[in-house]
């Protein structure tokens, strides 16, 4: 199992995972990330500037770097779905 970190970003604010979450499979980013937008949500849809938002995957050594769009997951945001 690896370490991954699921850090926030809306506009030049970044909002660090310390805590990382622990993914048997690579492939496992995909549904955090999707979890993480879920969550999100409510916040998002309160604060336009939060449609940009990425969510910035990294592993514990910093030798994989991911950035997600939030509006990836437009599903878990009913009002970004609608403007897409």
């Amino acid at each position: 199992m690896s370490c991954y970190y699921f850090h926030f970003q809306v506009g030049s604010r970044l909002i660090r995972d310390t805590r990382g979450v622990e993914l048997a499979e690579p492939h496992e980013i995909i549904t955090c990330s999707a979890h993480i937008a879920g969550l999100l949500k409510r916040r998002a849809c309160r604060e336009p500037e939060w449609k940009e938002a990425i969510i910035h995957v990294e592993d514990k050594e910093r030798r994989f770097s991911l950035f997600l769009p939030i509006a990836r997951f437009a599903d878990a945001i009913p009002r970004l779905q609608a403007t897409a």
